[in-house]
């Protein structure tokens, strides 16, 4: 007898790994018969999406379902809902499960051929709804805090920078948000926070989706002021969507883990504040773990680095006003003294010296320096503009930015002289601003006698105070790196011209500094540092791409999501570059999951 006991260690090195588990629920009941293919996370505009094909090796029954009677139980628009099934805990003997896909059926695709008939179902999550939403209208709230929606108003949130919010939130079927105010005295200004919570309260239907609160999109916005936002037209995806550019948000769909309420949730979030997990590879030469190594397969491909990024903001052309002084425009030999000859109503061939003594311009283009004219050089704006950087070509009168008691424009301020300019008086005839070039055209029948005597004496003169739209626009620039180096720079041109103004009344004009208690405040504005502000959020939250990596899990994996965020351990070699570049920012961008590959495909970007 001996007490010898020999150890013996199987010679098998291949993994054997299990399948990954799931079950699928059609409208809350077990369907055993639907098996996924795959399921897709990404971001805008593809979103969460799921494919699934009618398995009749797996039908509890010994029938074969044909094609019309798996289009009938898989309707249009029924909900499903997929879920990993796991042990419970000991001593427990349950099965339980957590949803990994929640959408509802968007079609049907079937086959039927020579190797049978196959019935596929499309699934999506509720971005889908979100897209057959169209934004238009507002609903506008009175001082009775009753709303009223305007369906033929356009849906723009601040337009040209002026407030347009009820000053509170106002009840509505139960709901309480901000809507529009009518009255602009009694307005507020529109925060991201706000629009984003007005448009899924106004027009997503009451616990259908589970919505962020005003506090939680309050901490992500930072209650960031909107400057005329117009969504008209837009599904409610997409209204959103630009909200987030404007942010630099991302959102996406997900399944609730609750079993009451809605079934899908909505997120919003950042590139750079999602959770870390973990992708690892282990060094050349080691035996495989499945611990220690999470990477099957990988293709990366890393773009051109590095270089610099110029963000050059451009808002509207700047507007200045000015006293200009008008200059003749009409041949001089067409003068005469016959009061009779120069009225539209007694001289019937009156088109052919329709200008003389009436057309008055500023001659921008240098048209009536020379003969006939000999009206003196072009007008030179150098001195309202201060600049000098802008093209000699016809313009056009615009209203005058100084305005009365009650904040209304005085317009175009025609102004006469019967003394060749040593006095000056309001000209109250009739007269038309001229579409085509600076200038003025005295409309009336008959032109009064003042005017008439002062013309034939030659102390004849006019001026105009009204504004016009320079050659430069309202801009600014950040850039994300150095300049005049080595490095390569890119510039992206960002034209905001309803968002942005500079509108100023030069010292070229009569009423700048103007102490007349008659006038108001003029129109004025400077948005400089509103798109220095706008511009450099937009470069600070628009990272440059630096690479992206396409790995393959060995196994299939069910909680990977979009805008994870990407690291490896210390004993893992660097393959995605995560610990050599710490200044960049690595996270998941796509996630296919692979059910007939028992894999899990991620698109990986690295950012800085």
């Amino acid at each position: 007898m001996s007490n010898r006991i020999d150890f013996f260690q199987s010679a098998q090195t291949q993994l054997a790994l299990p399948g990954a588990t799931v079950s699928v629920f059609l409208e809350g009941t077990l369907c055993g018969d639907l098996e996924p293919i795959e399921i897709v996370r990404g971001p805008w505009p593809e979103f969460s999406w799921a494919r699934l094909w009618y398995n009749p090796a797996a039908s509890p029954s010994a029938l074969l379902m044909p094609a019309e009677q798996i289009e009938a139980k898989s309707a249009i628009g029924k909900c499903i809902c997929i879920r990993q099934c796991y042990n419970g805990v000991p001593p427990g003997t349950a099965t339980f499960s957590i949803p990994v896909f929640t959408g509802q059926i968007e079609g049907l695709h079937t086959r039927l051929g020579s190797d049978g008939e196959t019935v596929e179902i499309i699934a999506r999550d509720f971005s889908a709804s979100l897209k057959r939403v169209t934004v238009y209208g507002q609903r506008v709230s009175s001082s009775d805090n009753s709303t009223l929606l305007l369906a033929d108003v356009d849906t723009v949130f601040n337009p040209d920078g002026q407030p347009n919010a009820s000053p509170s939130p106002v009840n509505v079927n139960g709901q309480s948000y901000v809507t529009f105010c009518a009255e602009p005295s009694q307005s507020g200004f529109w925060s991201y926070t706000e629009v984003i919570d007005y448009l899924l309260r106004e027009y997503l239907p009451l616990d259908q989706l589970h919505t962020p609160s005003v506090q939680q999109l309050r901490a992500l916005t930072g209650s960031q002021i909107v400057r005329d936002l117009d969504v008209t037209g837009l599904n409610l995806a997409e209204a959103i969507q630009r909200c987030c550019e404007r942010l630099g948000l991302r959102f996406k769909f997900v399944p609730r883990l609750v079993p009451t309420g809605p079934r899908q949730a909505m997120v919003f979030y950042r590139d750079d504040t999602g959770r870390r997990i973990e992708l690892n590879c282990q060094p050349v030469g080691q035996q495989l773990s499945t611990s220690k190594t999470n990477i099957a397969a990988l293709h990366s491909e890393k773009d051109f680095w590095p270089v610099t990024h110029k963000y050059i903001g451009q808002g509207d052309f700047k507007v200045y006003e000015a006293t200009f002084e008008l200059i003749k425009a009409w041949d001089p030999a067409d003068a005469d003294t016959d009061y009779e000859k120069f009225s539209p109503s007694t001289n019937p061939d009156f088109y052919k010296v329709r200008d003389v003594y009436r057309k008055w311009c500023l001659n921008e283009t240098g048209n009536y320096t020379g003969a006939p004219y000999n009206q003196g050089p072009a007008f030179d704006f150098s001195k309202i503009f201060q600049s000098s950087n802008f093209a000699c070509r016809r313009r056009r009168f615009w209203p005058a930015l100084t305005t009365d008691k009650q904040a209304r424009s005085l317009g175009y301020y025609l102004q006469v002289s019967y003394d060749d300019g040593q006095h000056w008086w309001q000209y109250l005839h009739a007269f038309s601003n001229l579409l085509d070039e600076c200038g003025v055209w005295l409309s009336s029948d008959q032109l009064d006698v003042d005017t008439w005597v002062a013309a034939l004496k030659g102390v004849l003169k006019f001026r105009m105070t009204a504004s016009v739209i320079s050659d430069e626009r309202l801009s600014c620039m950040v850039t994300d790196g150095p300049v005049n180096s080595v490095a390569p720079v890119v510039e992206h041109i960002v034209t905001l011209p309803r968002q942005f103004k500079f509108r100023k009344v030069s010292h070229q004009s009569m009423f700048a500094s103007s102490s007349d208690e008659t006038l108001g405040a003029p129109d004025e504005v400077d948005d400089s540092a509103g798109l220095y502000e706008f511009i450099r959020q937009r470069a600070e939250v628009s990272p440059v791409t630096v690479g992206t990596v396409d790995v393959q899990t060995p196994t299939l994996v069910f909680d990977y999501w979009v805008g994870d965020l990407v690291t490896s351990s210390p004993e893992s070699r660097d393959l995605l570059g995560c610990r050599r570049d710490n200044r960049s920012k690595t996270s998941i961008d796509r996630v296919q999951m692979d059910f007939q590959n028992q894999c899990t495909n991620l698109k990986i970007v690295r950012k800085r």
